[in-house]
């Protein structure tokens, strides 16, 4: 068998049957571990070691370095995977002798109680620090400043699938500066000083620049429109507003009308801001939008740095037309752009009335220093705070305006290292001596950075601070307000992004010449359509077997397009009804989750199974045993990714694995790169070495039937969805997992089965919808203690 476990399998029921159900395993009463270890070890040797011993290790797998005590990671995780084939019938093979029932029961109630014990030690949520997101959400909502910060820090870690997890955010030499030089320019943003800005309007095109390309026919001029006939796929746009940039950062209107052109079918485009500062060049998206034919006038607000202009992007065009004589392409006008800013609805802003409320920074005094932080740390810890922490910080202003600093400058020093203590950086949860469960304030922080990925708000933390929270009806009550904001957004993104993986979507680039259809609204829907459907199922606390199959989809024209779906319009994600024969519906078969499960040339059943495997039915791959080599060229003369992996999953350390692998993946093999579906493969002949030139061709044919490692067949994806439905309840235990991995900032462990197994039957008592699970999990006692 394939294993190195560095994690347990989440599940008992696993995917493909069970032959000992949990429920059945009857916790045995604690004995002496040597009459445990007495236990184990007859049951090895009498039906295991001959496979699973020093030197035939079958599968990686080597019982001989079980330890009864079951201390450490490494013997958590390989007990659990001991316990998971016990229960499941995989071991012994159902090939050689079987132990009596009773006897694998026996052992597998011993195992139970000292297994949930030893993991339960490593499953306290640790004192983990923000991540990037939450980081610069956290500043937002604290200061009340829109500022990209992510960029002072580095790349957050996964652990266990999620970027928020305490066991990958260790804090770095670099993190901290990063997190020194973020919060100086939080607070410099923040804190305004000086006379108000002007506002202006003035109106800019770009016609001198594209007047040249115009006069040669690359472009067109209709009614002050500039009008553009190709998809431009570069990030320079010669439709533009660089003849005259924004002065100064801050929030800025702009107006301008556009239309389509030589067409009735709505054009699309999107519009980028950049600095244009070269290889140090910053660009923000600010949207993408839908035009017809009548002229339309667009209104966006952004707040955007100095020396800024906007560049206009059409999407869905050819990227390249041959100029003919009277010819008429299809393509999208953009008149002259009215900008007015920077905007501003107070002065000083609305930030700096936040932190300082009537004091002036230039006369203020120390003990406006006190009074501001001591409004501060309480919202920046998001808890109530000491005298003594109180005087901490105002003493660090006091050590500047000793040495005539400016009240300004001492301010700012202050608030810094407020931004910079580990009470703000983390989320710290102290449960008192003797109870395991966290406050009404820690549990304020769990939830909003559950749903917000960011802090608490007045509301919710003036609850806490009445120890309201512990009050079931108005937790639910708060988890409703919270979902309803516009601040779960977060939630969704940041969830899906992650659970289905789409924030790989850039990761791979699809080969042009195989999959001309790709393009960057295409890309773009991908993530959206991924993102509606979680949002939708949530909303309307639709079941959650929804992910798994569905009569229904989150499509807009250029999906509904791309899935051959009629009827769609539009560049809005619609809810719409799939034809009774559509292969779409769930998760499995968006275009999406297909594109970052494939290298954007080719597919492998292996990498779209494994994302099956552990994310849809809780089953984490281990990694091939050492010296386990991939599809090498000793397997030469096979001709599809299915025969060669038929060839290779016959090598014995590797098949026990990809009889589990495999059939997801071939399951999908009906789907391309980009996520759409196919009957053949195709490849890319070239005609001429030297010039480069060739054509697609039509490879061999897809077969996209299996077996599962159980026996039952199927021979393509919608009996495979029927296979998985089946199974539902393995589904509802993954989800549940992911989702208090991603609340919790940790990972799952078997001490949490049978809390996951109970949030599970409640929510499915409650209908099985999303949100039902939601709450469920957040009443949970696992949600409300370390």
């Amino acid at each position: 068998m394939c294993v190195s476990m560095r994690r347990p399998f989440l599940l008992i029921s696993i995917a493909f049957g069970v032959l000992f159900p949990l429920a059945r395993i009857k916790a045995a009463p604690e004995s002496d571990p040597a009459g445990f270890k007495t236990l184990a070890t007859s049951f090895f040797e009498t039906h295991c070691l001959d496979c699973h011993e020093s030197g035939t290790t079958k599968g990686g797998l080597n019982l001989e370095k079980a330890d009864a005590a079951m201390l450490g990671t490494e013997q958590t995780d390989l007990w659990a995977h001991i316990f998971d084939r016990l229960a499941s019938g995989e071991m012994p093979p159902p090939k050689e002798p079987r132990p009596a029932r009773v006897d694998v029961e026996k052992l597998l109630a011993a195992i139970r109680p000292r297994l949930i014990e030893t993991d339960r030690a490593r499953r306290e949520v640790v004192q983990r620090r923000l991540n990037r997101t939450e980081y610069e959400n956290t500043i937002r909502d604290l200061l009340g400043i829109e500022i990209e910060l992510k960029a002072f820090l580095p790349e957050d870690q996964q652990a266990g699938g999620f970027d928020n997890n305490g066991d990958a955010l260790a804090l770095s030499t670099e993190a901290m500066q990063g997190y020194l030089d973020a919060a100086r320019a939080a607070v410099d943003m923040a804190l305004v000083t000086g006379d108000r800005p002007t506002t202006e309007t003035w109106t800019t095109d770009s016609l001198s620049e594209v007047q040249p390309y115009i006069d040669a026919g690359d472009f067109g001029y209709v009614d002050g429109r500039i009008v553009t006939y190709v998809a431009d796929q570069s990030d320079y746009s010669k439709i533009s507003t660089r003849a005259k940039r924004t002065p100064v950062r801050g929030r800025y209107r702009f107006q301008f009308q556009a239309a389509t052109q030589n067409t009735t079918e709505p054009g699309f485009f999107t519009l980028s801001a950049s600095n244009f500062a070269g290889v140090a060049s910053k660009a923000q998206n600010l949207g993408y939008f839908e035009v017809g034919p009548e002229p339309r006038t667009f209104t966006i607000e952004a707040v955007l740095d100095a020396k800024v202009a906007v560049q206009f992007f059409a999407l869905g065009l050819p990227g390249y037309i041959k100029k003919a004589a009277g010819a008429r392409h299809p393509g999208v006008g953009f008149g002259p752009v009215e900008i007015t800013g920077p905007l501003l609805d107070q002065w000083p802003p609305e930030s700096t009335a936040r932190l300082i409320g009537p004091v002036q920074l230039a006369g203020g005094t120390l003990a406006d220093a006190e009074t501001i932080l001591r409004g501060f740390l309480p919202r920046a810890f998001r808890r109530p705070v000491s005298e003594a922490e109180v005087q901490r910080y105002t003493s660090l202003v006091r050590k500047k305006l000793e040495a005539n600093r400016t009240f300004d400058e001492s301010l700012r020093t202050g608030l810094i290292a407020v931004l910079c203590s580990p009470d703000f950086l983390y989320l710290r949860e102290d449960a008192p001596p003797g109870t395991r469960r966290i406050s009404n304030t820690e549990l304020a922080s769990r939830l909003s950075y559950f749903l917000w990925s960011s802090m608490p708000d007045a509301e919710l933390l003036a609850l806490a601070e009445n120890e309201q929270l512990s009050d079931p009806k108005v937790l639910a009550a708060q988890v409703e307000r919270l979902l309803h904001s516009g601040k779960a957004e977060a939630f969704v993104t940041n969830f899906t992004g992650q659970w289905l993986r789409l924030r790989q979507i850039n990761d791979t680039t699809p080969d042009s010449k195989l999959y001309t259809k790709f393009d960057e609204l295409l890309q773009v829907s991908m993530v959206r359509e991924g993102e509606g459907f979680f949002r939708e199922v949530l909303a309307e606390n639709l079941p959650i077997t929804n992910f798994l199959d569905s009569d229904w989809a989150m499509l807009n024209q250029r999906l509904a397009e791309h899935y051959g779906v009629p009827g769609v319009r539009g560049l809005a994600l619609q809810k719409v009804k799939l034809p009774s024969d559509s292969v779409r519906g769930g998760v499995l078969t968006q275009a999406g989750v297909l594109k970052v499960t494939a290298n954007g040339t080719t597919t492998s059943p292996v990498l779209r199974g494994v994302w099956v495997m552990e994310n849809i039915l809780g089953q984490p791959v281990p990694p091939p045993p050492p010296n386990t080599g991939g599809i090498e060229p000793d397997i030469r003369g096979a001709t599809t990714i299915r025969e060669q992996l038929d060839k290779h999953r016959h090598e014995e350390s590797c098949m026990v694995c990809h009889v589990k692998i495999d059939p997801p993946g071939f399951a999908l093999e009906s789907f391309d790169p980009i996520g759409d579906f196919r009957t053949t493969y195709l490849r890319w002949v070239v005609h001429n070495e030297k010039e480069g030139y060739g054509s697609v061709k039509t490879g061999a044919p897809v077969d996209a039937s299996g077996r599962l490692a159980t026996g039952e067949p199927f021979t393509g994806i919608r009996e495979f969805k029927k296979l998985i439905l089946a199974r539902s309840d393995a589904f509802a235990h993954c989800l549940t997992a992911k989702l208090l991995t991603f609340g919790l900032g940790r990972e799952m462990g078997f001490s949490d089965r049978e809390a996951i197994d109970l949030i599970v039957k409640q929510t499915t008592a409650n209908g099985g919808g999303l949100r039902s699970l939601i709450h469920a999990i957040i009443e949970s006692e696992t949600f409300t203690t370390r």
